[in-house]
């Protein structure tokens, strides 16, 4: 039922891979970040996280990989997701 949203985001993560790789031998870190299921609009009232929950997770997690170069796809607590 979301198509277009979740091409979108597939649409990032490629355009994301392939910026990482012309761009691999710098030192600039770079994330795709999952926010988790967060009572949004989008994620409806069920959802697991508040917008409070998740935004400082996120927060912590894009200190933590600063100065770490090349690319990552991580939740909000810091998890690898798989490509």
């Amino acid at each position: 039922m979301r198509e277009v949203y979740r091409g979108s985001k597939a649409a990032l993560n490629t355009f994301m891979r392939s910026f990482s790789a012309r761009h691999s031998g710098g030192s600039r870190a770079m994330v795709l970040m999952a926010p988790g299921w967060v009572r949004t609009d989008l994620g409806g009232p069920d959802a697991r996280l508040s917008i409070e929950d998740s935004v400082p997770s996120l927060v912590n997690v894009l200190m933590g990989v600063e100065g770490k170069a090349g690319l990552q796809y991580l939740d909000y607590l810091g998890r690898t997701v798989p490509w």
